[in-house]
Formats: structure tokens, sequence, C-alpha cells
């Protein structure tokens, strides 16, 4: 017992093998290990002596044994721990697509609800030859498949709103997009000049003058703007201005299915009212009218005061009356309601009122008095009624 005190080196012998360390062995693995398993294992002995500290802070790791005497090691090279602590990534936010991005483009566009729709259906005649020829100017001026696209747009009712007000036709189209396509329709204006030769030459025509007083428009009005190289109506594709807002209008390519749609309404509404076309040539059907009026007025009244004649005959131009073309099989039928009719026959207070409403003559003064020939006739014929009036009622 006591030589086992008195010698350390029996004593130290026991320890190093009940932790079994082998300083040369470790020494010899860690010149042979990399840097990289070094510094993995540097920071897994970390956390254990961390552990084990937290929960036996008391007790205390012994320092490895010495060498053995006689044994010489020869460091051949010593392991670098990096300086650089690594430390975990930064926390990237991920991007997520919008829903418009990743939305599938539509194949049908977007519905409109109460939206202008066309009351042409599909393989059905337009009854004026108005809405003919517009149609047939977007046909031509459009692909096939584009204008069937548009065609379709109208009949579906994609157009949100429809303005026609001065010289410009605008609407807003709603195709397969988010929001709605701005689409307009011009036309030539009109100068001051061309309107007053269109005023004459109108006004020097009786059954032209005669018609647009009465509102309609015959289908041989351009034979009016033909001898002044003018058109009232569009006849080729560059007679419009069509511009839209849509990705697939270009200056060159103007006619995309929205303007299509756009000369398709157009169309309607000219066939149903025409003298639309007057206001988009910057030329407004009423002032056309007055205009008439005017020069029919001063080319019969001739010099002196002329008695104003009211065309408002309650009762009489108040019933509307069928087109001349619809009515020319039956223009000279007497109707069944003459016989109710009860006039007193009386000398006008205005002689040869038609006359002043029709105009000059179209022949030459001189050679065919039409005009004087014409009050003759009334003339003779209204004291031969009255005469016969008064027979009647003398028999009576």
């Amino acid at each position: 017992m006591s030589d086992q005190k008195n010698n350390p080196s029996d004593s130290s012998e026991p320890k190093a093998k009940k932790l079994k360390i082998d300083p040369l062995a470790a020494l010899e693995k860690a010149a042979k290990a990399s840097p990289k398993e070094m510094a993995k294992k540097a920071s897994s002995t970390t956390k254990k002596t961390t552990k084990k500290r937290t929960k036996k802070s008391a007790e205390k790791v012994p320092p490895p044994p010495p060498p053995r005497e006689g044994r010489v090691v020869n460091v051949i090279s010593t392991p670098t721990i990096s300086a650089s602590v690594p430390t975990a990534p930064k926390r990237i936010k991920p991007q997520y697509a919008s829903f418009r991005s990743s939305r599938k483009s539509l194949v049908n566009p977007r519905r409109v609800r109460g939206g202008v729709k066309l009351k042409l259906k599909a393989g059905e005649t337009p009854a004026s030859w108005i809405t003919q020829r517009l149609l047939r100017v977007a046909e031509t001026g459009a692909d096939n498949i584009i204008y069937t696209d548009g065609i379709e747009y109208a009949r579906l009712g994609q157009t949100k709103r429809l303005t026609i007000e001065d010289t410009l036709c605008e609407g807003i189209i709603q195709g397969r997009s988010d929001k709605p396509y701005t689409t307009t329709l011009g036309l030539d204006e009109f100068c001051a000049e061309s309107q007053e030769k269109i005023i004459a030459a109108m006004a020097d025509q009786v059954r032209y003058a005669a018609k647009l007083l009465s509102g309609e428009l015959p289908s041989n009005i351009e034979d009016v703007f033909a001898p002044l190289g003018l058109k009232l109506f569009p006849a080729e594709p560059e007679d419009f201005k069509p511009v839209c807002s849509c990705p697939d209008w270009k200056v060159d390519e103007p006619w995309c299915k929205h303007t299509v749609c756009l000369t398709a309404l157009l169309a309607e509404k000219l066939g149903d009212d025409p003298m639309i076309i007057f206001g988009l040539r910057a030329m407004p059907g009423q002032e056309l009218i007055d205009g008439l009026r005017q020069k029919r007025a001063a080319g019969v009244q001739g010099p002196g005061p002329s008695p104003v004649l009211h065309q408002h005959v309650p009762g009489v131009s108040d019933i509307s009356s069928p087109p001349l073309e619809d009515s020319i099989n039956s223009f000279w039928d007497i109707g069944d309601g003459l016989a109710e009719l009860d006039t007193p026959i009386a000398p006008p207070a205005v002689n040869c009122v038609l006359l002043r409403r029709l105009g000059p003559s179209p022949f030459v003064d001189g050679q065919f008095p039409l005009i004087g020939l014409m009050a003759t006739c009334y003339q003779l014929i209204g004291e031969a009624a009255m005469q016969a009036e008064e027979e009647l009622g003398e028999s009576d």
C-alpha cells in the first residue's frame, strides 16, 4: 500500500486506462484531418461541453496525461481552425406571382350588362341601304376573322357606351382584358364653301329638297354630291378614320374587332336616323333643312315681303306617313276617308301654296313657263270648285 502511494507513475496509469485517451494517436489523427472536419469537431465538442457544464457544472474534466518518458513526438502539421464562424443564411422573402400574371387568358370577352346591342341577327339582311353600305365598307377593310369577331361583339352587347356627338362617334367596348377599350370613328368634314354648294344643289332639285324637308333621305342622294367631288356616305375603308386603344390596332391596319363593332352599331343608327350623317360631316341636319328653306323662299318670293307659311297643322302634320317608295302604287288612289271630309270651299289665304313650296321650275323660263301654267290651272280649278259648290247649295 505504501509503494503505490509513493510511486506517481503507477497511479497515473489506471487513470489513463479509465479515460481511454491516447495522446499520440489523437495528434496524428488531428494532423491528417481537414480544416472542415476540425471545425465540425470543434463545434460538436463545444456543444457537448456546454451541455455538460450546464448539467454538471461542478464536475471538471481531468487534464490529459503527460507523454511517456523516452518517446519523442514529431508534429508534422497543426490543424488550423477558421476564424470565421458559420452563420445561418439570410432568410429571403419568397416572391409570389401576381394573380393577373398567373391567370389564363380568356377565350371569350367579358360580359357586359346593359350594353348596346346590334338588333340585326345572324343571317338577316339589313332593311336600310345605309346599313348595308357601311357594313360592306367594314367587311372590305377588315379580315374575315376580325370582321366576324367584331360583328359578334356588336351582337353580344360588348359596347358599354355609344356616343354620337358633333363630328365624332365614340364607343367604350369591353374585350378580354380587365379595362375596356376606347374606339372612335371619324369622317372628313365639309368646309363652309362645300356646305353652301350642297345646299344650293339640293334647293335646285325639287325631289331631294322635298324628301329632306320631310325627314327622308333618298337612296340616290349621292347624285347631288358626285358633281361637287364629295361623298356623303363612306364608300371605301379609307373614307373612315378609325382609332382604337387596343394592342391590335395599328396605323397601317386600323380595322380591329372593336372598330368593326362600332361601325356596325353606327350603321344601324344611321339606318334608323339617316340625318345623323350630316352632323358627322360638320353639317347638322337641322341647319341643312333651315338652309334649304331659306334658299327656296328666296327663289320663289321675289322682291317684297312674303307671307309666312306654317307647316304644322294639328291632326294632319302630326300623322306619320309611309315613305314614298312604299306608296307609289297607291299614291293616286282616293282613300275611304275622303267622303267624311267636311271642309268649306273658300279662296285660299295664299295663292299657289304648293308652287311656293316646290320652288322655281327646273326648266328654263321662257321656253316652258311651268310656274305660270300651273298657277293658272290651280286658279281655274279653284274657281270651278267654288262655282259647283254654290250651284249645289242653291239646288238643295
